[in-house]
């Protein structure tokens, strides 16, 4: 947080640079909605968990560029910003309107004056240009073009909790109530345990590998996001479902070798993406803490393990604040530099992680 929240900051042109050298200085890179929107994020949260560095201030340093920025005609928002503010790519893309909508939540939580204006308008956009005709789920961007993916319905259902959890408004759950439906209709396969994240606009599997791939730090998501849902709405046998998920991950999905995540394997648990990004990891961890508690097996000690290997592979050798986020399956790293939109997985983790261990002693 001391890093992101000073050498992370563009002072001079606003909002949060892209990515960090090794050395901690800023890279010159296009500014990416998401990663805005996942700074504010990360900042908010990093307040809410009792941080005392100046979190308003980013809040609003961040909101503060993307709206001056980032807005489109119809009010929804950019897809990629150049370095001074200027709009590289106008696309307006459902996975980064989830990150904006995440960001404001935890904004409104957060006490900024504007986030929930900015997120009523943000879901009114939402609605009228993102939603599908046939209200099967969200386009992938407002003109309709290209396959449909799971992983930005994931992440709006990450959203729309948040938005439950920020106002206590039961239309929110309802929203999220939809993307389970899709979770269960379409997304999850009851044979392999496994989540689909490439379909056609029918919601079937593409043709070829593509229909096969399947990530397991997605799984771990959705584990940890289905368990909330479940204690929010009552739908407890979405436990069983959040079970499923996790444990084809660590069947198929892990690294012999390192104990990490693999970037993708198939259905039949056959590694596609042999890569080992941070992300995954943090994710893993969340997971396992989510479902510790929830009438299955004490994971208290896998939690443990998880974060060691987060430790291990990923955080110590890095300089102090970065991480080696990218790392082949001997454990060499991969990495030439820090992406900042990794941080608002790292920080919800390892804050999360804290919280449980507060109170144990050691």
């Amino acid at each position: 947080l001391p890093l992101w929240s000073t050498s992370g900051v563009d002072e001079r042109h606003g909002g949060f640079h892209e990515a960090l050298g090794f050395d901690g200085s800023p890279l010159m890179k296009p500014k990416r909605m998401r990663t805005q929107a996942r700074q504010v994020y990360a900042f908010a949260v990093a307040k809410e968990r009792g941080w005392t560095g100046p979190a308003d201030r980013l809040i609003a340093h961040g909101i503060d560029f993307m709206t001056g920025k980032g807005r489109t005609a119809r009010g929804g928002w950019v897809r990629t910003l150049n370095i001074d503010g200027s709009v590289a790519d106008p696309t307006e893309d459902a996975y980064d309107h989830s990150c904006v909508l995440l960001a404001l939540a935890h904004a409104h939580i957060s006490g900024h004056a504007d986030a929930l204006r900015l997120g009523e308008e943000t879901f009114a956009f939402l609605d009228a240009h993102l939603e599908d005709s046939r209200m099967t789920g969200f386009l992938e961007t407002s003109d309709g073009e290209g396959e449909r993916r799971s992983n930005p319905h994931m992440h709006l259902l990450e959203a729309f909790l948040a938005w439950h959890q920020a106002t206590g408004e039961r239309a929110y759950l309802r929203r999220a109530a939809q993307i389970i439906d899709l979770f269960r209709s379409h997304f999850f396969d009851p044979e392999s345990w496994t989540l689909g994240e490439h379909f056609d606009d029918g919601w079937k599997p593409v043709a070829g590998e593509k229909g096969s791939w399947t990530e397991p730090g997605h799984h771990f998501e959705w584990a940890s996001l289905l368990t909330d849902f479940a204690g929010r709405s009552g739908q407890t046998e979405l436990t069983a479902f959040a079970r499923k998920l996790y444990a084809s991950a660590v069947a198929n999905g892990l690294n012999r070798a390192t104990g990490l995540s693999y970037g993708a394997v198939s259905r039949q648990g056959l590694p596609l993406d042999r890569v080992s990004r941070s992300w995954p990891q943090a994710e893993a961890v969340k997971a396992a803490i989510a479902l510790d508690g929830t009438g299955g097996p004490d994971l208290k000690p896998e939690i443990e393990a998880r974060v060691g290997r987060l430790f291990r592979w990923h955080i110590d050798p890095a300089p102090l604040g970065l991480w080696i986020d990218r790392i082949d399956e001997r454990g060499r790293s991969l990495a030439t530099d820090v992406p900042a939109s990794i941080f608002y997985h790292l920080v919800c983790a390892l804050t999360q992680y804290l919280d449980g261990t507060a109170g144990e002693g050691g």
